[in-house]
């Protein structure tokens, strides 16, 4: 057999000559610039709001003054995504293919709800084209798994930024007295919302960035980055957010302990029951007051359903309904509180095949990660999403909003890992799959991350 430092270089050489065959686009640099406009599109507005917001009087949903800056900073983020996004695609089809299969997959739940709208008749805006056009940069400019690691700081520097001002500045980062809800605090403090105007968002913005603290590979950071990240999720009580970080926790340290096959049948199995769970919990609820109340909003969604499974209600329809659903349930109306109702209720049974879809391709990327580690920080977070799902609407596929960044990116990079071309020979091969396999050694690993970076 041959010596594993043969190997590696190997690798390299294969992975050069892929990437003088792919084009001038597959560049470190621009992958991540992608990631970081994304982000930037997704934190802007809370950040701005945040800076902007009298929180002592803050209710959520109230807007009872206009807003300029923040409508403004909204629409901005909004038309830069689709302008960066063409202009790429233009220059980069000048020098190589983009994986077109890839492209449709990104876009269906967006072309889905588009068909729907159009359909029934209603107007069909821009802004529901950007989950897509998004799916679409990232696709373009071959966004690594290895770049999610972006996702992994953003979330670390939201914590730091709202535990800094959780100590200097409360007043701008913890629930307003119109949102106190100290029955719900598990700390006895007020709750941590941060950049956020709720603590839920908070907390399910920590922990769907948290498994990509794990592809950090420097010890000191990584577990600091996991610290300051749990500390910002207790002060935020956020319970689904909490389980959602345990579930991430969970499957990282079943998967350092099982080998790669073993962990991927327990993920799959994890992958099914959570989905199971997903449509059981809300349909099969009785209790109003059960989950907090969810289940009074579990109730109403459901018989506002009525006739309308095949193509739901509408794309905007929480927005469009918020006054009457506000004065049937509460604030906490602007969504079904569960990823696989909301999208029902937004595109009926059709959007929920779409979403399936891409969940179910999104799986198939992160089966074929060569890399162990990066392997198991994928299959993490698709079993903390699913869990934070069944009772939060973590997966949106209208409009690019503050939980988009940290969940659609993820979903799309492993889509795109999925139909992406085979590697070619001369790689270090995994006998049984004809896929890359992990380094054998800390040197060899080491050799091929570094590879992987450039």
């Amino acid at each position: 057999m041959a010596p594993v430092s043969r190997l590696v270089r190997g690798s390299a050489r294969s992975v050069r000559a892929d990437r003088t065959q792919s084009g001038r686009n597959d560049h470190p640099g621009r992958r991540r610039f992608a990631v970081i406009l994304l982000l930037i599109a997704s934190l802007a507005e809370p950040f701005v709001e945040t800076l902007t917001t009298d929180r002592s009087h803050y209710v959520e949903g109230a807007v009872e003054t206009p807003r300029p800056l923040i409508e403004t900073i909204t629409a901005l983020s909004s038309a830069v995504i689709p302008a960066v996004a063409f202009a790429v695609l233009l220059v980069v089809l000048l020098w190589s293919k983009v994986n077109g299969a890839a492209l449709v997959l990104v876009a269906v739940p967006s072309l889905t709800m588009a068909a729907i709208e159009f359909a029934h008749g209603r107007a069909v805006g821009p802004s529901l084209f950007l989950p897509a056009i998004a799916g679409a940069l990232l696709v373009t400019l071959r966004v690594k798994t290895t770049d999610l690691i972006l996702l992994g700081y953003a979330g670390a520097l939201v914590a730091v930024i709202s535990l800094l001002g959780f100590v200097f500045e409360p007043a701008m980062v913890l629930m307003s007295a119109g949102l106190t809800h100290a029955d719900k605090s598990i700390t006895g403090v007020p709750l941590l919302a941060g950049i956020f105007s709720h603590s839920n968002i908070l907390g399910l913005f920590l922990s769907a960035s948290l498994p990509f603290v794990f592809l950090e590979r420097r010890f000191w950071l990584r577990w600091l980055m996991v610290a300051v990240i749990a500390v910002a999720l207790v002060l935020s009580s956020a319970r689904t957010a909490l389980l959602g970080a345990g579930v991430v926790l969970a499957a990282v340290a079943v998967g350092w302990v099982l080998p790669r096959l073993a962990f991927r049948v327990v993920t799959a199995v994890g992958l099914l029951v959570m989905a199971v769970l997903l449509v059981q919990v809300p349909f099969s609820e009785r209790d109003p007051s059960a989950y907090t109340y969810r289940g009074e909003i579990w109730m109403y969604n459901i018989d506002q359903l009525s006739g309308h499974y095949l193509t739901g209600l509408g794309a905007w329809y929480y927005s469009d309904n918020y006054g009457a659903l506000k004065a049937a349930l509460s604030s906490a109306a602007s969504h079904a509180h569960n990823a696989a109702l909301t999208m029902l209720v937004m595109g009926g049974v059709v959007l929920i095949g779409a979403a399936v879809l891409v969940i179910w391709f999104a799986w198939r990327g992160v089966r074929r990660v060569a890399v162990r580690r990066e392997m198991i920080v994928g299959a993490a977070f698709l079993l903390g999403m699913l869990a934070m799902s069944i009772t939060e609407t973590t997966v949106r596929f209208a409009g690019w909003g503050p939980l988009s960044a940290s969940v659609l990116i993820p979903v799309f990079v492993y889509v795109s890992h999925a139909v992406s071309p085979p590697v070619a020979a001369g790689s270090v091969l995994d006998a049984t799959e004809g896929r890359p396999a992990a380094p054998l050694t800390r040197r060899a690993s080491r050799a091929s991350a570094a590879v992987g970076a450039h």
